[in-house]
């Protein structure tokens, strides 16, 4: 007799673990590439950002030299009308500012050349307005305010500012058309930031979706294959009928409970391989269990534990008559012809019973049937020879 054979489907789960480290390098790749782009997207955004910060300050520098200079000479007027030490002091203080403003104006713009220039003379014309206001200061103090009025009045007829504000005006005309420009490349970058997150974001979306959607078919496949696998281990390959296993599993969910079970192996078994050959032996035993199935009723558990052996464990049986009356319906049934090629192939069984109101185990009762087995097989050889 022959047994078939069935190899595990570990495919399925082999899959399943290759798609999943697929995802994660393909996730961990498009992570790597997007994050790279939207990185330099980023980065451009802020160097935008950053220039626009920077116009503002120079700007703002261009302001401070233009108010500096501005309150330095309106504080000097303000002296000759009315010389009193606190409009010299508040000079000191706009020509301070007047200095600092224009240097910090240099440093501002040393990555634009012809603001460099600008900034160069504007620090030069500066310098020498301050100078004249010193020099007034000191004149002021020493001649008088007459005599500073007749200086002021001789700046006034020569205007020696212009060329200042000039530059000046020169200089934050350029910033603003810098401004604008920068404005526009800030809002570029900005635009492109937020198209290369929502492209990014779509893309993650799409893929993990995708990625769940497969795994989740796959999961699924790999539980039905599990499943089966499962099934097929506590499964006889040839008869289909439950093995050791599964009913070792149905009577422990019986233990402490009404049981019955019947046992027996089939007589007259070797002589059919014998001159049938094996492939009638299995024929005979796919028979058998397929007419035992269709005896049985739901919750019986039909089992093939060895060659030619077979156990019935029937749940919440408990009257022994009823039992009997089982046992000779299963040997009936097992006895009856069994066709093979055209051949009528006969068995029979040796059939023992046992059964419980819960106080005994599964094995205990086993072990009875297989004894009554014996001794029905011994009495039927007695009763042939």
């Amino acid at each position: 007799m022959s047994a078939g054979t069935h190899s595990p489907p570990f495919g399925t789960l082999h899959r399943i673990a290759r798609m999943m480290q697929l995802s994660q390098a393909i996730a961990l790749a498009l992570l790597l590439v997007f994050g790279a782009l939207l990185w330099r997207n980023i980065a451009d955004f802020r160097n935008a950002d950053a220039l626009v910060d920077h116009t503002h300050e120079v700007q703002e520098e261009i302001d401070r030299v233009r108010a500096s200079v501005m309150l330095g000479g309106l504080a000097l007027r303000n002296y000759a009308i009315s010389p009193r030490p606190e409009f010299l002091e508040r000079l000191a203080r706009t020509s301070a500012e007047s200095r600092d403003a224009t240097e910090r104006l240099q440093e501002l713009v040393q990555d634009n050349p012809s603001q460099t220039t600008r900034a160069r003379e504007v620090h030069s014309e500066t310098t020498e307005i301050l100078g004249w206001y010193g020099s007034s200061s000191v004149i002021a103090q020493r001649d008088g305010a007459a005599a500073l009025q007749a200086s002021l009045a001789a700046r006034v007829n020569i205007d020696a500012s212009q060329r200042l504000r000039e530059l000046l005006d020169v200089m934050d005309t350029e910033e603003r058309t810098l401004l604008e420009a920068r404005r526009d490349a800030r809002e570029t970058g900005f635009q492109s930031v937020k198209r290369w997150s929502a492209a990014i974001g779509l893309v993650f979306v799409l893929f993990t979706a995708g990625a769940i959607v497969h795994a989740g078919r796959l999961v699924g496949l790999g539980e039905s294959r599990l499943k089966t696998l499962h099934d097929d281990a506590e499964k006889d390959p040839l008869t289909g009928l439950a093995n050791r296993r599964a009913i070792d599993r149905a009577a422990q969910a019986q233990a402490g409970r009404p049981m019955a079970v019947i046992s027996f192996d089939l007589d007259l078994f070797k002589p059919v391989n014998d001159r049938h050959g094996h492939a009638a032996g299995d024929q005979v035993l796919r028979t058998v269990a397929a007419r035992l199935q269709q005896q049985s009723r739901h919750g019986d558990t039909v089992a093939r534990t060895g060659g030619d052996e077979f156990v019935i464990l029937l749940p919440g049986l408990a009257d022994v008559k009823v039992l009997e009356g089982i046992a000779a319906r299963v040997r009936s049934t097992v006895g009856e012809p069994i066709d093979f090629d055209g051949v009528a192939l006969r068995v029979g069984a040796s059939v023992g019973y046992a059964c419980s109101d819960g106080s005994q185990r599964f094995e205990q009762l086993a072990a009875q049937a297989d004894a009554m087995s014996y001794e029905e097989k011994k009495r039927g050889k007695v009763g042939r020879v």
